[in-house]
């Protein structure tokens, strides 16, 4: 079967630690036999984002992931450092988790209503208790306001300005501007 992402699942790695946490998934994950990517890591997920939002490709995006049991043909899965049942992620995490998933969704074409966490394919808390399972997708929605919002103010307007005056052209530069951003 030919890999398609149509869907991001995001996953915590569970852990409190301080430092560098890419090593020892990768271990960890070698350890559980998970197959070796194309680009030389057993890390399961596609992309793994650090504390300090370092953000590590670990997968191709056109590889098969080893992260969601039943969801790998059709998913892309982004790690994030962290037990969420009992901290939260940093803001350099959530930052690089919004640029990321931007990124992600207009290059495959994937609905941030198709962004989910872990837990709800599995049976896991994944990606923490205390993210509500719509957070992922409340990042995505932030950080492409804040484009917009940045568009706007490039081109001089502001986001209700466009709207009430239904300026004709605004919506093709406004979209040519987030394609070129």
């Amino acid at each position: 079967m030919i890999f398609s992402p149509k869907q991001i699942v995001v996953h915590h790695d569970g852990v409190s630690r301080k430092g560098p946490s890419f090593g020892i998934i990768d271990e960890y994950h070698k350890g559980q036999h998970f197959p070796l990517s194309s680009l030389g890591f057993y890390v399961g997920y596609h992309f793994f984002i650090e504390r300090d939002g370092t953000t590590i490709q670990a997968r191709k995006e056109n590889e098969l992931g080893a992260h969601t049991l039943g969801q790998n043909y059709t998913s892309l899965g982004i790690g994030l450092a962290g037990n969420f049942d009992k901290e939260m992620p940093t803001d350099e995490q959530v930052a690089a988790l919004g640029a990321l998933l931007s990124r992600l969704c207009f290059a495959h074409a994937i609905s941030h209503g198709q962004i989910f966490p872990h837990r709800h394919f599995n049976p896991k808390t994944c990606y923490g208790m205390l993210l509500s399972d719509s957070w992922a997708r409340e990042v995505f929605a932030k950080y492409e306001y804040g484009r917009i919002a940045a568009l706007c103010a490039e081109l001089g307007i502001t986001p209700v300005t466009a709207i009430k005056k239904k300026a004709v052209g605004l919506v093709a530069r406004l979209l040519a501007a987030l394609s070129r951003a």
